[in-house]
């Protein structure tokens, strides 16, 4: 991610927040296909299970936020 210096201190955050929601919406987007191949094969689940199923392979593939916390003065 872009650390964006050129930004304002108060841009900063917010910046880093829509970068790490286009991170997941990518991300997401990027595990449709199995999402899709997923829901065929385990048709006997219900929906409910399936996006249960969903969400845990999306957790588990999400990097870890930075640990880091922005320095306020």
């Amino acid at each position: 991610m872009n650390p964006c210096y050129n930004l304002l201190r108060e841009q900063r955050e917010l910046q880093r927040r829509v970068d790490r929601n286009n991170a997941d919406e990518t991300l997401w987007r990027k595990l449709a296909l199995r999402r899709r191949l997923r829901r065929e094969r385990l048709r006997v689940l219900g929906k409910r299970a399936r996006h249960e199923l969903d969400l845990r392979e999306y957790a588990v593939t999400r990097p870890p936020e930075d640990a880091i916390g922005q320095w306020r003065s």
